[in-house]
């Protein structure tokens, strides 16, 4: 890997934080972005990063055949498993988006085909059982779910988007937000989209 690639995508991770965190896709310190290059090298979010104000060196290099370092993001352990398993995945996000975790919370996931956006992103999305945030059995679901769909709902815990890099990653985040907006809107005529 060149030295202007990592530096390209130590950018794109910044942006994308960035606009995850505009978009009201997380708030506070949730959520974690990452990608991975040809040479086995991820870039991930550092563990407690506000990722709408990172900086390019505030992300953290790993290296997909080991354990993450210790200042990686909790979530490090989830993103690895994920590319150990998934050859054509070079970037994910995970975030907390409202609208999915209350339609989640109704025992629901977003319907793919209730907008054209959704069939052509998301044509299918997963459901990931609640199990404790950070550990490698929530790695382990995390993985199987992303072998299966570009798109995972985590029970209680937001949803993990995979694409073959971060803007297509974030689109499907966004996507499944739009999604559910759509689902509570048709539950509830008083919520506005």
């Amino acid at each position: 890997m060149t030295i202007w690639i990592e530096a390209l995508r130590r950018a794109e991770l910044v942006a994308a934080g960035a606009v995850l965190a505009r978009r009201g896709l997380i708030c506070g310190r949730e959520g974690n972005l990452s990608c991975r290059f040809d040479d086995g090298a991820v870039l991930v979010t550092p563990r407690g990063a506000d990722k709408g104000r990172l900086v390019a060196t505030d992300l953290v290099r790993c290296r997909l055949a080991e354990p993450a370092p210790a200042g990686a993001s909790s979530e490090a352990a989830a993103h690895l498993a994920v590319y150990r398993a998934c050859p054509g995945v070079n970037a994910l996000v995970h975030a907390h988006p409202r609208r999915v975790l209350a339609l989640a919370a109704l025992g629901r996931l977003p319907d793919p085909g209730a907008l054209e956006e959704g069939t052509a992103l998301v044509p299918r999305i997963e459901r990931v059982p609640a199990v404790a945030p950070g550990s490698l059995e929530l790695a382990a679901a995390c993985a199987r779910a992303i072998e299966r769909a570009p798109a995972a709902v985590l029970a209680r815990h937001g949803v993990l988007c995979a694409g073959d890099d971060v803007w297509r990653a974030l689109e499907r985040v966004e996507v499944l937000e739009s999604l559910a907006a759509v689902a509570l809107a048709a539950v509830d005529r008083t919520v506005t989209i």
